[in-house]
């Protein structure tokens, strides 16, 4: 009896001590700035704050290096992000995917309209530019580019990373690249923004969209708190006002069998 009273108060300590600390969550968003991020993020974190009892802050990066390892010492209550950045930190740091977004990502192989590259053997001997290599779009796209029997050093007479979309996109401002790889959102975006036009030459398979994971060392109902708090957020007035600016409705919970298809597709 002593024994179990004593678990007990080691579990409510630890419990307290999490409704005590604040939550940080690891975001990595290669589309917008941090500090427009979490100025974004305003109602989300205030509405897990007041469900969660605790204050939840994000700390956004367009480092995918940085983050994983600050998940690796256990610096975040929560990870959101692409879902093979969530997968990473899965297997290397024990965080547990739980909720997305709904729909999927894929890569998407573009050149502007004026160019006259229209189909994959038009791509041969051309600058291509990717985001980061560890971006779920590069990823998707080099898993596309294996299924044409491509092989990026040989066929491209140039292949750049990116930091980011911006950057990608400056690129093909200043003529740097003939082709880039955005996802098909943000090419939709693109030919939609007035700015350049440009032609979708190969889409990628789709994998799962952008992913919440949780701490795996969490007590059980801890995580399902946390899971539940997500899945409601579309209930409240606020919390999902930024996600909605960017088509995004709802969440949903994850299958996790659609994720060990997409890690086996792009071979991880």
């Amino acid at each position: 009896m002593k024994k179990w009273l004593l678990a007990l108060g080691l579990f409510l300590v630890v419990v307290s001590a999490q409704a005590a600390d604040t939550i940080f969550i690891g975001f990595l968003d290669y589309n917008r700035s941090p500090i427009q991020a979490v100025q974004d993020a305003r109602g989300f974190t205030a509405y897990l704050s007041r469900v969660l009892g605790a204050p939840v802050k994000i700390d956004v990066s367009r480092s995918y290096d940085k983050l994983m390892l600050e998940a690796k010492q256990k610096r975040f209550g929560l990870m959101f992000g692409p879902a093979t950045f969530v997968m990473d930190a899965y297997a290397n740091a024990g965080y547990e995917p739980i909720v997305r977004v709904p729909g999927q990502i894929a890569a998407t192989f573009v050149a502007p309209s004026s160019s006259g590259i229209a189909f994959p053997e038009d791509m041969k001997g051309k600058r291509i530019g990717f985001t980061d290599k560890e971006s779920m779009v590069t990823l998707l796209a080099m898993a596309k580019l294996r299924d044409l029997k491509i092989n990026p050093a040989t066929y491209f007479k140039s292949v750049t990373y990116y930091s980011d979309i911006d950057a990608l996109y400056t690129a093909f401002k200043y003529h740097l690249i003939d082709i880039g790889v955005p996802n098909a959102g943000v090419y939709e975006m693109w030919n939609n923004s007035g700015g350049m036009d440009f032609n979708m030459i190969i889409q990628s398979e789709g994998g799962p969209h952008l992913t919440f994971a949780v701490r795996g060392d969490y007590p059980p109902e801890f995580k399902q708190k946390i899971s539940q708090a997500l899945l409601n957020a579309d209930k409240d007035q606020f919390a999902m006002q930024s996600f909605r600016g960017a088509g995004i409705p709802k969440f949903e919970p994850v299958d996790m069998t659609e994720y060990k298809a997409m890690m086996n597709y792009i071979k991880r």
